[in-house]
């Protein structure tokens, strides 16, 4: 997940030498990058429902709703993968997750901001530091 945090990072900073690097992974990076994504999305959902008082889906429906077909399409496919047990299916188009998903991250990463009275980097880095500690304590494989 901790690529899919610093990609939304990216975006929203609007960074195109950090987003570019997006452009020359493997597919095997991008599938990695896509599943974070898909986690990512799941957490900001959560928190932000939490907060709401709604489900983490009404959260990720909200905030598709008048977007183009991709996001809407991706707010679809992220439902399904969250409700059916959160995992990515090996035929994904990870590209289209990760532009999907990622704009979807970014939105719900401002409104998460925006209930805290802090920024999106703010969230983004308190994710981020979660990621990294949990990461820290995995043991090796």
């Amino acid at each position: 997940m901790g690529q899919a945090v610093a990609s939304v990072a990216a975006g929203l900073r609007k960074d195109r030498d950090a987003l570019s690097i997006l452009l020359r992974m493997t597919p095997d990076e991008a599938v990695a990058v896509a599943g974070g994504m898909l986690d990512l999305v799941n957490l900001l959902a959560k928190i932000v429902a939490e907060r709401e008082g709604g489900t983490a889906a009404e959260m990720i429906e909200a905030t598709a709703a008048g977007r183009s077909d991709v996001i809407q399409r991706m707010a679809a496919f992220a439902i399904e993968v969250i409700n059916s047990g959160g995992e990515l299916p090996t035929s994904v188009d990870a590209a289209e997750v990760i532009v999907g998903l990622g704009a979807i991250a970014g939105r719900l990463t401002e409104v998460a901001a925006e209930q805290e009275g802090g920024t999106p980097l703010d969230v983004l880095a308190r994710i981020g530091l979660g990621v990294a500690q949990m990461e820290a304590f995995e043991p090796p494989e």
